[in-house]
This record gives C-alpha cells, sequence and structure tokens, in this order.
C-alpha cells in the first residue's frame, strides 16, 4: 500500500503548488491535480510512470518501509559509535590557563596539572583497550600549552612500541604560548587540527581575551603565532573560531574580512563564528543574548548580507559525539574520565577514573550513551529528520534529567521555516 512519506512537504503558495522530500532533498513545482493527490493520499488517478517517478524522488512509499531510513541510520549510528579500532582521546594536561577570559568556566575552578603517576595510568588505560589499533589525540584545557613539556611526556609513553599507533592529533589553544618549540613538537609529531579563539579585531579582543593578573592584550601575539603556524605548518589545518552572541555578531566579520586579507587563497585556514551558550540565571535555558538553533537562521541571513557564503542546510547525517561513542574519552589532569567537553571540572559529571580502569558513575555514562543520543519517536516521526543534526546530546541531557528547556530540534521542525527556506532558494535544490 502506498502513502505520502513523513518526509515529504507539499504547499500552495500564490496558486503555485510545490513538494520538497527531505530525504531525497527533492523540491519541485508540481500541478495542481498532483497537489491533490498528495493531499488526499489517492494514487488510483496518477498513471503507473507517475507513481515510479514519485518512488524514485522519495515522496511516496509503501506503507511498512515508511521508518526504514530512521532506523538505517539508528543501525549506521550505532555501528559508528560501536567501532573499537580507533581509540579517541581528549587529553587535558592541565587545567590551569594563563587568560582570564570573563565567560570561562575555569575561572571558578582549581586549576590541576598532571603528574608522573597519572601519565603511566594513562597508558595503561590505552593499553587495556585491546581491539584498538590506532589513537587520536586530541588536546585541550584549560590551556594544554602551559603543560607541554607533559605532552609531550604523553605523547612519548603513548608512542612506544607495545601501543596503537597514534594516528593523528588536534589541538584547541588560545594560541598564545605556540613557541618555536612547539612548532617543531607539531612539525616532527604531526598535527591535523588546530583551533584558535579570536573574540574580536585588537580593541575587542584584547578586553576579553586579557592576560590574568596583566593588562597586556594578547592579540597580536596570537596573530604572530598564527603566521608562524600557517607558514611553518602549512599541511595542517586552522581554524579560528570567533565567540559571538547577537550582541556582537559583527566582530566575527570584522575577524573573517580581516584574515581572508591576510591570508588569500588560503584553504587550510577557516574562520567561524562560535556561538556562545549563555545560560539564564536558572541555568536551564538560554540568555536571551545567545543564538538558539531558530536564531541561527537569523544570524546566517545577517552574514549572507555581508557575503559570506553561508548555507541554511543542516547535516543530513546524525553522528553523535564522544558522548554515544565507546572509544571516545575525556581525561582531566586526574585521571578523571568524562564523556563530555563541558563537562571538564565537574566532579558530578564524573564517570570514571583511568586509575582504577572502571566506571564509578556508570548511571551518568549510561545515560549519556543511550538515553540522550539523537533518536528517540519524536525524531522518527518527523519530517525535517533527515535535514536535522539531532542537536546537542549535552543539552538534550540537561532537558531530560535536569529539567532544562533548552531548544535542541533544527528549526526546520517549524514547517513555515522550511517553506520560507525553500521559496527564498536558501536550501540547496535538485530537480
Amino acid at each position: 500500500m502506498l502513502e505520502l512519506s513523513i518526509y515529504t512537504l507539499q504547499f500552495c503558495n500564490k496558486s503555485h503548488y510545490y513538494a520538497y522530500n527531505s530525504r531525497s532533498n527533492f523540491f519541485s513545482e508540481i500541478s495542481k491535480e498532483l497537489y491533490d493527490a498528495f493531499e488526499s493520499q489517492n494514487w488510483d488517478s496518477l498513471p503507473d510512470f507517475v507513481i515510479e517517478e514519485l518512488k524514485s524522488k522519495e515522496l511516496i512509499c509503501e506503507s511498512n518501509s515508511k521508518f526504514d531510513f530512521y532506523y538505517s541510520q539508528l543501525i549506521s549510528f550505532n555501528a559508528r559509535n560501536n567501532d573499537r579500532t580507533t581509540l579517541n582521546l581528549v587529553l587535558a594536561p592541565t587545567t590551569a590557563c594563563n587568560f582570564a577570559c570573563p565567560y570561562c568556566f575555569e575561572s571558578k575552578k582549581n586549576p590541576k596539572t598532571i603528574d608522573e603517576e597519572t601519565i603511566d595510568a594513562l597508558a595503561e588505560f590505552v593499553k587495556s583497550h585491546q581491539d584498538a589499533n590506532k589513537v587520536h589525540i586530541h588536546w585541550y584545557g584549560g590551556e594544554p600549552l602551559l603543560a607541554f613539556d607533559k605532552m609531550e611526556a604523553i605523547y612519548q609513553k603513548l608512542s612506544a612500541e607495545e601501543m596503537p599507533e597514534i594516528s593523528s592529533q588536534a589541538i584547541t589553544t588560545n594560541g598564545y604560548c605556540f613557541t618555536d618549540e612547539v612548532i617543531d613538537f607539531f612539525k616532527e609529531k604531526g598535527c591535523d587540527n588546530i583551533q584558535i579563539t579570536i573574540d574580536g579585531l585588537h580593541e575587542r579582543h584584547n578586553a576579553t581575551r586579557c592576560l590574568k593578573n596583566s593588562p597586556d592584550g594578547t592579540f597580536e601575539t596570537i596573530v604572530a603565532n598564527i603566521d608562524k603556524i600557517i607558514t611553518q605548518l602549512p599541511e595542517t589545518r586552522l581554524n579560528i573560531r570567533v565567540n559571538i552572541n547577537k550582541n556582537n555578531y559583527t566582530d566575527f566579520i570584522d575577524v573573517a574580512n580581516f584574515f581572508k586579507a591576510k591570508y588569500p587563497g588560503n584553504k587550510m585556514l577557516s574562520v567561524y563564528p562560535g556561538l556562545i551558550r549563555e545560560e539564564d540565571e536558572n541555568r536551564r535555558t538560554l540568555c536571551s543574548s545567545s543564538f538558539g538553533t531558530s536564531e541561527k537562521l537569523e544570524l546566517n541571513e545577517l552574514l549572507r548580507t555581508h557575503g559570506f557564503d553561508i548555507s541554511d542546510f543542516p547535516n543530513k547525517s546524525m553522528r553523535g559525539c564522544m558522548m554515544q561513542n565507546t572509544m571516545s574519552y575525556l581525561i582531566g589532569p586526574e585521571g578523571e574520565i568524562y564523556k563530555c567537553w563541558n563537562d571538564i571540572g565537574n566532579l558530578d559529571a564524573v564517570v570514571g577514573n583511568i586509575k582504577s580502569k572502571d566506571f564509578s558513575n556508570i548511571s551518568r555514562y549510561l545515560k549519556y550513551s543511550i538515553q540522550a543520543a539523537p533518536f528517540n519517536d519524536e525524531c522518527r516521526q518527523c519530517h525535517a529528520f533527515p535535514i536535522c543534526d539531532g542537536g546537542c546530546s549535552y543539552y538534550r541531557y540537561r532537558n531530560m534529567f535536569e529539567n532544562c528547556h533548552f531548544d535542541l530540534c533544527s528549526p526546520y521542525k517549524d514547517k513555515n521555516k522550511l517553506v520560507n527556506a525553500l521559496l527564498s532558494g536558501k536550501l540547496p535544490q535538485q530537480s
């Protein structure tokens, strides 16, 4: 029995009729007769070749297969996140930082730095994952380069003969401590990706990303270090994140244009807006100055007006994050194990410790891994499921278990927003 796909949206605009399918990304104007057939789901009057064409565009489907795509995505999601051949480690050798950014979580926490005992325990923890033949390392903090000597010691320990191969490295850093010694380390060992945060041009950046106990700005030093990275690590992708909220989005435009002019045509450099998630005083939802899911469309529109090539089209694959990946861990400087970047330093969110090799907070671990995954009955029935990235699992967890109200769904769950995007050409279209 045939029926309209749950991913098909039909609508009328100014006496014109349209059909869109989020699974195939097919969008086209259609006849009034076909529109009426969609509305009534009466296919008897349609010729066989039309039926076959509608099937090929996935606008209609057999009733017993309407959820096939959902379940195939679920299977793929679980397969990816249960692949045990690669161990993904986010390592924070220190939670100390040389900056005093007013919005940073680190300012409220007692900084720690990893010691030799914990480094040894880390090596044993890696060894215990016997199915892994590769290790991906992402350095994090705090500011990881404040403990560069510990980074070197960890790398040496994890690159011993009996260990799985270190297949790649990445680092999230403020960029201030990128010395020649650090450059040489990544030249020798390799580095796939470097992320550096810029808050704006000179004055704006220096007002928020300043050194602790010093009036000195950091912008000039960071830009000089970016020069070194681009010159001496040409095969490394450099991502410059610009922190913005609804009050200062033009800072992104200024920074992006600055680096576009400074390094024209550099394909290894990307500048992107980092949306600061500022929570209200009750920590239950986002502040009015923050970009929620729906407001991101407004931001994209603003950026387009300034000449940026921005697509509103979301990801078509829910890949999940380290929360659901059974081989992904964030390891803190005392050996504590976390399952989310947002949790570092929050003792209530620690799920275990590499020194004991067990998961002491198994309840939180399971809630993160299973219940906060981007698949549920609401998703299964949603017309926007194929073009949704599933939203942030961390905020999904908080909605589910901490009585929060964070906006997670794709803005295209709202059919009016989806229609407007289609008619304005902001979604990729195919005939």
